[in-house]
């Protein structure tokens, strides 16, 4: 017998009207019904959920995640916090001694030079006082950069982006680092499960993933054993597509687009910039495609029905992208392709963007980071340009429509809404309703999804989260807590069996 569930005493903010509230509604096989009509709650529902005044929303939805990758470096040496190499060091020495290693790698993860006191990248030689007889890696925050002792050099292998002095090692070469040290389909299985976990008991229900071949066979396979239990829309690597095309594997699990790297990243001095680093006199980053191949992996996404995901960071590898998706592309508002990060915008290219009905995927938590004054944005660009950096307002103005995401750095959309809501600069800052519908609304928008997900109207998914205080209203929207998050009318996190 079909069971509905009555949801009673709490404050829904649908984000379908920015006044419209509403106090209850009914899950129905998965569904929302009888929004706001308490008779035909209380009369529909064989059993009532009595939330005590919380607040209900949309579900999160992370319009750019690696989710994988998060998860495999949950047993690894988090180094986010830290404030020196030599706390570095300390922890990742303490990993070797305990033999808890990632299949005899030593890694540390997220770590951040520039809120170091010296704010310098290590070198091999620091890495080698950790071990010389075991690779050690120490990867920075925006995954673009990484350092080697001489054992994982060794390892890795000669080869473009690759500096046997310093031990740094870039881009491509970074990337491929899991295949080097083996890691297996039931290791990238494990590392999901652990990181959807985690993404719940943030309070999102749906992410847009960005995988290689064997993750997204990793994510089939666990759609296939029902383990899933969590929207995923993946986006492969180009190189990566091979014969696949566009599919909807189930409500849970879709392949929708293709991902592509123009340039690097600013923290790696790698995205593409117009004119000089301000701390690097002669370094304009990495332009990783030509406008030409750039046109040719557009034209071929939309032959077969694919999103184009493009990276680009760079107001150089902004203009050059937006170049080829004016020549090459005619499918883009049915496809709906999107520029990642994009945070040195000009006036002219978010005019450009707007016209060429592109869709900004951004990060604001990047902002809040790195944006502030005498932060690292302003090392590497300098005051002047430091106003290019995350235009929210100026984009919003332009009537560019906007997804949010985090890019796992760090995962949570919560300090994201108050990133946003809070922007360094303060003529860039964004209402919190605003926001909210960045992080839910638009990036159901971007993923194809804005049927069933986004808001809470009659018929759609029922996928919600339950905060313990009105975003709204909130002075401290990072610290509010997630209750509970609901995907499919399936309670998948509950906070209140943690607290009994």
């Amino acid at each position: 017998m079909k069971i509905s569930t009555g949801v009673i005493n709490c404050d829904v903010i649908p984000l379908v009207g920015r006044k419209q509230v509403f106090h209850g509604f009914v899950i129905d096989g998965g569904k929302v019904r009888n929004t706001g009509d308490y008779d035909a709650i209380m009369e529909d529902s064989d059993d009532i959920v009595n939330l005590q005044g919380l607040t209900v929303l949309p579900g999160f939805i992370d319009a750019h995640t690696h989710l994988l990758n998060m998860g495999l470096n949950m047993i690894n040496v988090d180094l986010s916090s830290i404030e020196s190499f030599e706390e570095a060091k300390y922890y990742m020495s303490k990993k070797l001694e305990s033999g808890e290693t990632c299949k005899g790698w030593i890694i540390g993860t997220d770590f951040d030079e520039t809120k170091w006191k010296k704010g310098k990248y290590p070198t091999k030689k620091e890495l080698d006082e950790i071990s010389t007889e075991s690779p050690v890696v120490i990867i920075r925050v925006c995954t673009h950069l990484a350092v080697c002792n001489s054992k994982a050099l060794e390892m890795i292998g000669e080869g473009e982006n690759i500096d046997p002095k310093t031990g740094i090692i870039k881009e491509e070469q970074l990337w491929r680092l899991g295949e080097i040290i083996g890691i297996t389909r039931a290791d990238k299985k494990d590392a999901i499960r652990r990181a959807i976990q985690k993404a719940r008991e943030m309070g999102i229900t749906c992410a847009h993933e960005i995988v290689d071949r064997e993750g997204w066979e990793a994510y089939k396979e666990l759609n296939e054993d029902g383990d899933l239990n969590f929207r995923i829309r993946c986006y492969l690597r180009y190189n990566d597509l091979g014969d696949l095309e566009p599919s909807v594997v189930s409500p849970y699990l879709s392949l929708r687009g293709i991902k592509v790297f123009v340039d690097g990243s600013l923290g790696g001095r790698t995205a593409a910039l117009e004119e000089d680093y301000e701390d690097d006199p002669g370094n304009r980053g990495i332009l990783l495609l030509s406008q030409d191949e750039l046109e040719d992996i557009i034209e071929t996404a939309e032959s077969r029905g694919f999103q184009v995901m493009a990276h680009a960071i760079g107001d150089r590898a902004l203009t050059v992208l937006l170049d080829a998706f004016e020549a090459a592309a005619t499918r883009t508002k049915e496809l709906r392709h999107r520029i990642e990060h994009a945070e040195v915008l000009s006036e002219v290219n978010i005019r450009r963007i707007r016209d060429l009905n592109l869709i900004l995927s951004v990060q604001p938590n990047f902002a809040y980071k790195w944006s502030r004054p005498r932060g690292m944005n302003e090392r590497r660009l300098g005051k002047e340009r430091l106003k290019m950096c995350n235009p929210y307002w100026d984009a919003q103005r332009a009537l560019v429509k906007m997804a949010f995401g985090s890019d796992t750095m760090p995962l949570g959309p919560l300090f994201g809404v108050f990133s946003a809501v809070n922007h360094p600069m303060l003529e860039q800052r964004i209402s919190t309703y605003n926001a909210l519908q960045c992080y839910i609304t638009n990036s159901a928008y971007v993923g194809l999804d804005e049927s069933n997900q986004g808001n809470l109207s009659n018929g759609m998914d029922a996928d919600f989260i339950v905060l313990s205080e009105n975003p709204l209203e909130s002075d401290d929207i990072q610290n509010i807590e997630v209750v509970m998050t609901v995907i499919n009318g399936e309670v998948l996190y509950d906070g209140r069996d943690e607290e009994a």
